[in-house]
């Protein structure tokens, strides 16, 4: 009997953590009562956010080298500078409204009583990708300085800047 107790008690973390995030994502979803066209939709709105998250991430970067090149010059452009800031605010804040609105898809389809402890799940066992854009919601977006906008580094290069990112798709506990 001790040998079976034993067993069991060694087995079963190896079984919990054999399951994918995804399907324990599943399994709590199951739990707050959705059916499998909800389930569907949520992971639909998730993989559709990430995707333009992604392309979102690139056009920051592609606009903040831009920036970098343009600030080369001893006596730069500043009309050309500043049209890449507000092409990054933009960016920014087309960003922000992607989470939101993915946000309050998710709350419609979970519900307000489920929608915290949906948020908390994914805060722990999500992907990559949600803990990296809470970095940079932290951080602000896009730049190692995480300002609310670009400043100068003691090397002349501009770093940081895009506005500090606020809200996330699963809930504002982090702010």
């Amino acid at each position: 009997m001790k040998r079976l107790i034993t067993l069991v008690f060694l087995v079963l973390p190896i079984v919990l953590f054999a399951q994918s995030p995804r399907d324990r994502e599943t399994n709590l979803l199951k739990s707050f009562g959705l059916n499998d066209s909800q389930i569907a939709q949520v992971f639909d709105i998730q993989s559709k956010t990430r995707a333009t998250v992604r392309q979102d991430k690139v056009q920051i970067r592609l606009l903040h080298a831009e920036m970098e090149k343009a600030l080369l010059p001893a006596s730069p452009n500043m009309q050309e500078v500043n049209g890449y800031i507000t092409q990054i605010s933009q960016t920014g804040a087309d960003l922000m409204k992607t989470f939101v609105n993915a946000k309050v898809q998710l709350r419609q389809i979970i519900g307000d009583d489920n929608f915290p402890a949906y948020s908390r799940f994914v805060r722990q066992w999500a992907g990559g990708w949600h803990r990296h854009f809470l970095q940079m919601h932290r951080q602000g977006m896009g730049g190692p300085t995480g300002g609310n906008g670009p400043t100068m580094g003691s090397d002349g290069s501009a770093l940081g800047g895009g506005g500090p990112m606020v809200g996330s798709v699963f809930g504002d506990e982090d702010q």
